[in-house]
């Protein structure tokens, strides 16, 4: 049982440095991008792999949670606000883009400053209870 706790528990931890690096990847990717539909056919495949990057750590979390049978500590239930959060978040960024007209001049200019405003606070969201967690 303790070696399934301690896998787990070093695939959540990688799975966390994966998600932040994916989301420093597509905040540098929507930074050099100037092509509108460049970026759509690119989000086509890249927005179902940040939601599967997105449930590693979710799900290697339930599993720890489960094994060791731990209770709702302040800890674990800030790591479950801060999933809901990531996945709302990411959700509210691909509806916008989804709904981002080519057409309309400076359309994609706004959703690329929204969506800068949502992958910095992502990123700074999994930092901080990151490092309250090794704290």
């Amino acid at each position: 049982m303790n070696a399934m706790y301690n896998m787990s528990l070093s695939i959540h931890g990688w799975g966390v440095l994966l998600l932040v690096a994916i989301f420093l990847a597509s905040l540098w990717q929507l930074n050099r991008c100037q092509d509108v539909l460049a970026y759509l056919r690119k989000m086509r495949i890249q927005g179902p792999l940040i939601f599967m990057a997105m449930f590693v750590p979710i799900f290697t979390g339930m599993v720890m949670m489960a094994a060791k049978q731990l209770s709702f500590t302040v800890p674990n239930v800030a790591m479950i606000l801060l999933s809901v959060v990531l996945i709302v978040f990411e959700i509210r960024r691909s509806k916008s883009l989804k709904y981002v007209s080519i057409a309309a001049e400076g359309a994609f200019e706004k959703y690329k400053k929204d969506a800068r405003t949502i992958l910095v606070s992502e990123i700074i969201l999994i930092i901080l209870i990151s490092i309250w967690m090794f704290i």
